[in-house]
């Protein structure tokens, strides 16, 4: 792990709850027939930590850095995805509630949406900033740091807003797939199955940010992984968080390359996983799930429920409509500003946040 700090330990009672909601946000029963569900998170439920992302939030968390944004370039019209922006905000006003400075990062694509979601949420970029991950001149190379992102990454660790930091959180933020390095690196129980790799994943497409269409959207996304990357270089006391549903995410580098190569259903996994490393990782099945969870587990253990009063059909609803139509944001499956997430109707996939509240409340 990059960080110093030890979690604390919960009590059996929150981690046993804890316990359920990581169920519900990577199995959700209610979705066992809905013809447009995708269970391509299975595989990585092994390699989930929501008790361990809730410990070291509850004990550690004084200044939050949330990363999100995956942009859609091919959508009607071309914009960030309905999933990420939401489970960001809603973890940004709880974490703000339970007395945690807050900042949300993207890039110029997606600082839009979270613009729209503050404004919704009646919260000033005074209470919770939003900081913009500018693209240098030439984007498309992930190989090498750009002068320009280097010095941005140096200003923002060494500013008000990055100094101090205890944790950086990525949800539902698209990060580059594997090289020959990151591969040969990771943790696993035999020999790296490198012929296999060489295979599906050739030199020409190595290190590139894809989406689960295997489209090439490198050039549309900011370097925001270079955060994790200095971190760990400059052995920041930063703990680190990754949330994500397919394994194309940052923070899904925990993974073994293998596990999403034999355990691929569309044969896609494989090329698109990214190689991105975070000290604990939440898988679910829609990322927005993991981050209502991850809130809902800091407020258990911080004892401030009350923050879940206020999540309900109607203003979830109104919020993401509002970032639908002022981000603008579309769903990510069907790529048009439908009021629903990862193809999933909004009701389906309330019921899921309904359950996590109704766990934490029982």
């Amino acid at each position: 792990m990059f960080g110093i700090y030890k979690p604390m330990v919960l009590p059996g009672h929150i981690r046993d709850k804890l316990f359920l909601m990581e169920e519900v946000i990577n199995f959700p029963t209610s979705l066992l027939n809905h013809r447009n569900y995708h269970w391509e998170n299975l595989a990585m439920v092994p390699y989930s930590d929501l008790t361990g992302a809730v410990s070291s939030l509850a004990e550690n968390g004084r200044k939050v850095m949330i990363v999100t944004g995956f942009y859609i370039p091919a959508g009607e019209p071309p914009a960030t995805e309905t999933d990420g922006p939401p489970g960001a905000l809603i973890l940004a006003e709880g974490l703000k509630y339970l007395g945690m400075e807050v900042s949300l990062l993207s890039d110029e694509y997606t600082l839009p949406t979270l613009k729209a979601g503050l404004k919704i949420l009646n919260l000033s970029e005074k209470e919770v900033p939003l900081i913009c991950f500018r693209f240098p001149l030439e984007h498309s190379d992930l190989e090498n740091a750009n002068p320009l992102s280097l010095r941005f990454i140096e200003e923002l660790f060494n500013g008000p807003l990055g100094m101090g930091l205890s944790h950086l959180i990525y949800i539902e933020r698209v990060g580059p797939n594997h090289t020959l390095e990151s591969f040969l690196a990771q943790e696993r129980k035999g020999p790296p199955p490198l012929k296999e790799f060489d295979s599906i994943l050739p030199l020409s497409i190595r290190n590139r940010c894809f989406n689960s269409r295997l489209e090439d959207i490198t050039r549309f996304t900011a370097k925001t992984h270079l955060l994790l990357e200095f971190q760990k270089k400059w052995n920041l006391p930063v703990e680190t968080i990754g949330i994500g549903d397919r394994g194309n995410e940052i923070g899904s580098g925990k993974i073994p390359w293998e596990v999403f190569q034999k355990n691929s259903t569309t044969h896609r996994e494989p090329v698109f996983c990214c190689r991105m490393e975070t000290d604990y990782f939440i898988s679910c099945g829609i990322s927005n799930w993991g981050g209502y969870a991850l809130m809902a587990g800091i407020a258990l253990a911080r004892e401030k429920l009350d923050i879940l009063q206020k999540v309900t059909p109607e203003q979830e609803g109104m919020v993401l409509d509002y970032l639908i139509h002022h981000g603008p944001a579309i769903d990510g499956i069907t790529c048009r500003q439908d009021h629903s997430v990862d193809g999933i109707e909004f009701k389906d996939y309330m019921k899921v946040i309904e359950r996590i509240k109704e766990i934490s409340l029982e």
